[in-house]
Protein backbone atom coordinates (compact mmCIF):
# COMPACT_ATOMS: atom_id res chain seq x y z
CA UNK A 1 0.00 0.00 0.00
CA UNK A 2 1.79 3.26 -1.35
CA UNK A 3 1.80 6.54 0.97
CA UNK A 4 -1.19 8.14 -1.26
CA UNK A 5 -3.60 5.45 -0.46
CA UNK A 6 -2.28 5.41 3.79
CA UNK A 7 -3.49 9.67 4.10
CA UNK A 8 -6.39 8.75 1.56
CA UNK A 9 -9.56 8.83 3.19
CA UNK A 10 -9.33 11.58 5.86
CA UNK A 11 -8.35 13.61 3.03
CA UNK A 12 -11.45 16.04 1.02
CA UNK A 13 -11.33 19.34 -0.94
CA UNK A 14 -12.82 22.22 -1.77
CA UNK A 15 -12.48 24.22 -4.22
CA UNK A 16 -12.87 28.40 -4.89
CA UNK A 17 -13.26 30.14 -8.10
CA UNK A 18 -11.19 32.99 -9.63
CA UNK A 19 -13.37 35.33 -12.09
CA UNK A 20 -12.64 37.68 -14.74
CA UNK A 21 -13.97 41.04 -15.59
CA UNK A 22 -16.73 40.51 -17.25
CA UNK A 23 -17.85 37.40 -14.25
CA UNK A 24 -16.52 34.32 -16.16
CA UNK A 25 -14.86 31.70 -14.11
CA UNK A 26 -11.19 31.81 -15.27
CA UNK A 27 -9.84 29.29 -12.41
CA UNK A 28 -10.55 26.93 -9.94
CA UNK A 29 -8.11 26.50 -7.14
CA UNK A 30 -8.41 23.65 -5.29
CA UNK A 31 -8.02 23.28 -1.45
CA UNK A 32 -6.94 20.11 0.36
CA UNK A 33 -8.99 19.53 3.63
CA UNK A 34 -7.30 17.30 6.32
CA UNK A 35 -10.03 15.08 8.50
CA UNK A 36 -8.14 13.93 11.19
CA UNK A 37 -9.78 11.96 13.91
CA UNK A 38 -7.86 13.18 16.50
CA UNK A 39 -7.06 17.33 15.48
CA UNK A 40 -10.36 17.62 13.47
CA UNK A 41 -10.50 19.48 10.21
CA UNK A 42 -7.25 21.14 9.40
CA UNK A 43 -6.72 23.40 6.49
CA UNK A 44 -3.60 23.98 4.64
CA UNK A 45 -2.48 27.23 6.63
CA UNK A 46 -2.34 24.94 9.79
CA UNK A 47 -1.15 22.04 8.62
CA UNK A 48 1.23 22.87 5.51
CA UNK A 49 4.41 24.24 7.66
CA UNK A 50 4.18 20.90 9.75
CA UNK A 51 4.00 18.80 7.18
CA UNK A 52 6.71 20.88 5.08
CA UNK A 53 9.17 19.72 7.35
CA UNK A 54 8.36 16.24 6.53
CA UNK A 55 8.11 13.87 3.75
CA UNK A 56 4.36 14.42 4.44
CA UNK A 57 4.28 17.45 2.04
CA UNK A 58 5.10 15.36 -1.11
CA UNK A 59 2.57 12.59 -0.23
CA UNK A 60 -0.27 15.30 -0.06
CA UNK A 61 0.62 17.54 -3.21
CA UNK A 62 0.65 14.07 -5.12
CA UNK A 63 -2.45 12.56 -3.60
CA UNK A 64 -3.93 16.19 -4.73
CA UNK A 65 -2.83 16.10 -8.30
CA UNK A 66 -4.09 12.82 -8.34
CA UNK A 67 -7.58 14.15 -7.48
CA UNK A 68 -6.84 16.80 -10.29
CA UNK A 69 -5.88 14.01 -13.09
CA UNK A 70 -9.62 13.43 -12.20
CA UNK A 71 -11.35 16.48 -12.35
CA UNK A 72 -9.26 17.31 -15.30
CA UNK A 73 -10.58 14.08 -17.37
CA UNK A 74 -14.58 15.65 -16.63
CA UNK A 75 -13.97 19.02 -17.15
CA UNK A 76 -10.88 20.16 -19.71
CA UNK A 77 -11.85 23.22 -20.59
CA UNK A 78 -11.01 24.49 -16.92
CA UNK A 79 -8.05 25.32 -15.47
CA UNK A 80 -7.14 24.60 -11.69
CA UNK A 81 -4.72 26.20 -9.19
CA UNK A 82 -3.07 23.89 -6.82
CA UNK A 83 -0.33 25.01 -4.36
CA UNK A 84 2.48 23.11 -4.28
CA UNK A 85 5.32 22.77 -2.19
CA UNK A 86 9.17 23.65 -3.35
CA UNK A 87 10.38 20.12 -2.44
CA UNK A 88 8.64 19.20 -5.50
CA UNK A 89 11.62 20.69 -7.51
CA UNK A 90 13.81 18.19 -6.27
CA UNK A 91 15.31 15.76 -8.21
CA UNK A 92 13.19 12.97 -8.56
CA UNK A 93 10.12 14.77 -7.27
CA UNK A 94 10.25 17.59 -10.27
CA UNK A 95 10.04 14.93 -12.94
CA UNK A 96 7.15 12.86 -11.66
CA UNK A 97 6.04 16.30 -11.43
CA UNK A 98 6.19 16.93 -14.93
CA UNK A 99 4.29 13.80 -16.32
CA UNK A 100 1.29 14.87 -14.45
CA UNK A 101 1.34 18.58 -16.25
CA UNK A 102 -1.65 18.94 -18.36
CA UNK A 103 -2.77 22.28 -20.21
CA UNK A 104 -4.97 23.61 -17.63
CA UNK A 105 -2.98 22.67 -14.16
CA UNK A 106 -1.21 25.59 -12.77
CA UNK A 107 1.23 25.40 -10.10
CA UNK A 108 1.15 27.57 -7.38
CA UNK A 109 4.77 28.16 -5.83
CA UNK A 110 5.37 30.65 -2.39
CA UNK A 111 8.24 33.05 -3.03
CA UNK A 112 9.23 31.91 0.77
CA UNK A 113 9.61 28.08 0.04
CA UNK A 114 11.24 28.79 -3.18
CA UNK A 115 14.10 31.15 -1.60
CA UNK A 116 14.50 28.77 1.33
CA UNK A 117 14.61 25.32 -1.25
CA UNK A 118 18.00 27.66 -2.52
CA UNK A 119 17.21 30.17 -5.68
CA UNK A 120 19.53 27.60 -7.94
CA UNK A 121 17.42 24.57 -7.11
CA UNK A 122 14.14 26.46 -7.53
CA UNK A 123 15.02 28.28 -10.68
CA UNK A 124 16.29 24.67 -12.33
CA UNK A 125 13.39 23.04 -11.27
CA UNK A 126 10.97 25.74 -12.60
CA UNK A 127 12.63 26.26 -15.75
CA UNK A 128 12.41 22.53 -16.41
CA UNK A 129 9.11 22.28 -15.89
CA UNK A 130 8.53 25.65 -17.90
CA UNK A 131 9.98 24.08 -20.85
CA UNK A 132 7.81 21.16 -20.35
CA UNK A 133 4.96 23.20 -20.69
CA UNK A 134 4.06 24.15 -17.24
CA UNK A 135 1.81 27.01 -16.24
CA UNK A 136 3.39 28.56 -13.29
CA UNK A 137 2.28 31.01 -10.64
CA UNK A 138 4.08 32.55 -7.42
CA UNK A 139 2.50 33.96 -4.38
CA UNK A 140 3.82 35.86 -1.47
CA UNK A 141 5.38 39.00 -3.28
CA UNK A 142 4.27 40.86 -1.01
CA UNK A 143 6.88 40.12 1.88
CA UNK A 144 9.24 39.60 -0.07
CA UNK A 145 12.46 41.76 -1.17
CA UNK A 146 11.94 43.39 -4.73
CA UNK A 147 15.49 41.44 -5.83
CA UNK A 148 13.76 37.82 -4.78
CA UNK A 149 11.12 38.83 -6.66
CA UNK A 150 12.90 39.84 -9.72
CA UNK A 151 14.63 36.58 -9.95
CA UNK A 152 11.67 34.82 -10.89
CA UNK A 153 9.61 34.80 -14.21
CA UNK A 154 6.14 32.78 -13.98
CA UNK A 155 3.30 33.11 -16.16
CA UNK A 156 1.60 34.48 -12.69
CA UNK A 157 1.49 35.99 -9.78
CA UNK A 158 -1.29 36.29 -6.90
CA UNK A 159 -1.26 39.02 -4.57
CA UNK A 160 -3.54 38.55 -1.57
CA UNK A 161 -6.13 41.26 -1.02
CA UNK A 162 -5.48 41.19 2.95
CA UNK A 163 -2.32 42.40 2.91
CA UNK A 164 -3.23 46.11 1.26
CA UNK A 165 -4.05 49.15 3.08
CA UNK A 166 -4.13 52.83 2.75
CA UNK A 167 -0.32 52.69 4.03
CA UNK A 168 1.09 50.04 1.41
CA UNK A 169 -1.53 49.95 -1.79
CA UNK A 170 1.68 52.05 -3.66
CA UNK A 171 3.36 48.35 -3.87
CA UNK A 172 0.48 47.73 -6.16
CA UNK A 173 2.06 49.79 -8.88
CA UNK A 174 5.83 48.79 -8.57
CA UNK A 175 4.27 44.71 -9.12
CA UNK A 176 1.97 46.09 -12.18
CA UNK A 177 5.08 47.65 -13.14
CA UNK A 178 7.54 44.50 -12.81
CA UNK A 179 4.66 42.37 -13.79
CA UNK A 180 4.17 44.33 -17.35
CA UNK A 181 7.82 44.35 -18.27
CA UNK A 182 8.16 40.75 -17.52
CA UNK A 183 5.31 39.60 -19.27
CA UNK A 184 3.53 38.34 -15.89
CA UNK A 185 -0.57 38.53 -15.56
CA UNK A 186 -1.59 39.68 -12.26
CA UNK A 187 -4.37 37.62 -9.96
CA UNK A 188 -5.67 38.62 -7.13
CA UNK A 189 -6.94 36.21 -4.37
CA UNK A 190 -8.52 36.29 -0.99
CA UNK A 191 -11.03 39.62 -1.91
CA UNK A 192 -13.14 39.48 1.33
CA UNK A 193 -14.47 43.04 0.37
CA UNK A 194 -15.29 44.69 -3.19
CA UNK A 195 -13.31 47.97 -1.71
CA UNK A 196 -10.86 48.82 -3.72
CA UNK A 197 -11.19 46.52 -6.46
CA UNK A 198 -11.34 49.07 -9.08
CA UNK A 199 -8.03 50.60 -7.79
CA UNK A 200 -6.64 46.41 -8.50
CA UNK A 201 -7.94 46.12 -11.84
CA UNK A 202 -6.87 49.85 -12.87
CA UNK A 203 -3.22 48.87 -11.89
CA UNK A 204 -3.82 45.62 -14.09
CA UNK A 205 -5.37 43.07 -11.99
CA UNK A 206 -7.71 41.27 -14.41
CA UNK A 207 -8.98 38.09 -12.76
CA UNK A 208 -9.90 37.95 -9.04
CA UNK A 209 -10.83 35.16 -6.34
CA UNK A 210 -12.30 35.43 -2.60
CA UNK A 211 -15.20 35.18 -0.29
CA UNK A 212 -16.63 38.76 -1.40
CA UNK A 213 -17.07 36.90 -5.22
CA UNK A 214 -17.94 33.08 -4.30
CA UNK A 215 -18.06 30.88 -1.22
CA UNK A 216 -15.78 27.68 -2.21
CA UNK A 217 -17.46 24.97 -2.44
CA UNK A 218 -17.12 21.24 -1.41
CA UNK A 219 -18.88 19.65 -4.70
CA UNK A 220 -16.95 20.82 -7.79
CA UNK A 221 -19.87 20.34 -10.13
CA UNK A 222 -22.10 22.40 -8.26
CA UNK A 223 -19.18 25.53 -8.26
CA UNK A 224 -19.24 24.59 -11.97
CA UNK A 225 -23.02 24.22 -12.69
CA UNK A 226 -23.20 28.20 -11.09
CA UNK A 227 -20.54 29.61 -13.50
CA UNK A 228 -22.84 28.44 -16.35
Amino acid sequence: MGKEAIVKKPVSYCYTPYFDGAGRTEFIEVWQVLEDEVLGVLYPWQYVPAAQASSRIETLNFLALTQFEEDADKYPDTAFIYKISSRLLAEGNVHRLAGLLKDNLILCFDIFQLEAFGERNSRLGLNFLKKRGAHIMIEGIERAPMDVIAKYEPEYFLLDYRYYNQSNFSLLSIFSHIAAQKGIKLVLGNAVSKNNIDAFEKDGVKIIGGSAYAKPKKKLETLLAKAE
